[in-house]
């Protein structure tokens, strides 16, 4: 078996360990959860473990930038990226959210905001980073949308200045979070891969097969992205509904 499927069943196995020294599962009990958004305690808790295994390997950025992308159509990065953010924003952490998928744009639905300038015009020089980024119910919490995307054009972002607007981004927040089209619909996680500090790999439960997954992994790591691990999503059991894995 490929080590996507063999980190899947680990991940069954992890449930039932103690959290790592020094984890404050508590933290999530001091910062309110505000009216309409809906993640229960328990999954905070796991985004918060999430949180605190990315800070230990990377303990000497002030600020991270990852991609989350899923190998399909369907598989719910979108929501695991947001939840995620906003879970961080209520710790204080300072967090700025990328939609770069832009065929299928989606953060923009989760706050209300119109789509407006957003990473397409800017990526392309057509607006300042200041005139894409837009404030949440959150002060802590910004979202750059997808933008407005030409009908029936789906762009390749240029990969040469990349590290430039990802370097730019990290001076906004401590946080960036970056949505990205599946991997079996563009290329466009490949180029961003090696851009950012590293991958999380979201895989819905009951849908994906493993097979699929291990090729998604392949392929962003022939491209040197780092994939950190994978997000097991909408799981049928209750606590957790995923677990996150590191992958070896």
């Amino acid at each position: 078996m490929g080590k996507t499927y063999e980190a899947l069943m680990q991940a069954d196995r992890e449930k039932s360990k103690k959290p790592e020294a020094g984890m404050n599962l508590e933290s999530s009990r001091i910062h309110p959860i505000p009216q309409g958004v809906n993640i229960p305690l328990p999954i905070l808790e796991e985004y918060h473990r999430m949180e605190y295994k990315i800070s230990s390997w990377y303990p000497e950025k002030k600020s991270r930038a990852l991609v989350f992308v899923g190998p399909s159509e369907g598989e719910g990065n979108s929501t695991v990226l947001t939840h995620f953010g906003i879970s961080m924003a209520f710790r204080g952490e300072s967090v700025l959210l990328v939609d770069m998928d832009w065929r299928r744009p989606s953060i923009h639905r989760f706050f209300d905001l119109p789509t407006g300038k957003g990473s397409i015009e800017w990526i392309f020089d057509q607006c300042t980073l200041e005139e894409a980024i837009q404030n949440t119910y959150l002060e802590n919490l910004h979202v750059i949308t997808s933008g407005t995307i030409p009908v029936g054009s789906f762009p390749t972002p240029p990969s040469l200045f990349l590290d430039y607007h990802i370097k730019n981004m990290k001076s906004k927040a401590n946080w960036i979070l970056i949505d990205a089209p599946p991997i079996n619909a563009s290329n466009d996680a490949i180029a961003l891969a090696p851009k950012v500090d590293g991958v999380i790999m979201v895989v819905k439960a009951e849908k994906t097969r493993w097979e699929v997954a291990q090729n998604a992994r392949q392929r962003i790591e022939s491209g040197e992205g780092n994939i950190l691990g994978v997000v097991l999503n909408d799981r049928r059991y209750y606590i957790p509904e995923w677990l996150y894995q590191r992958l070896g």
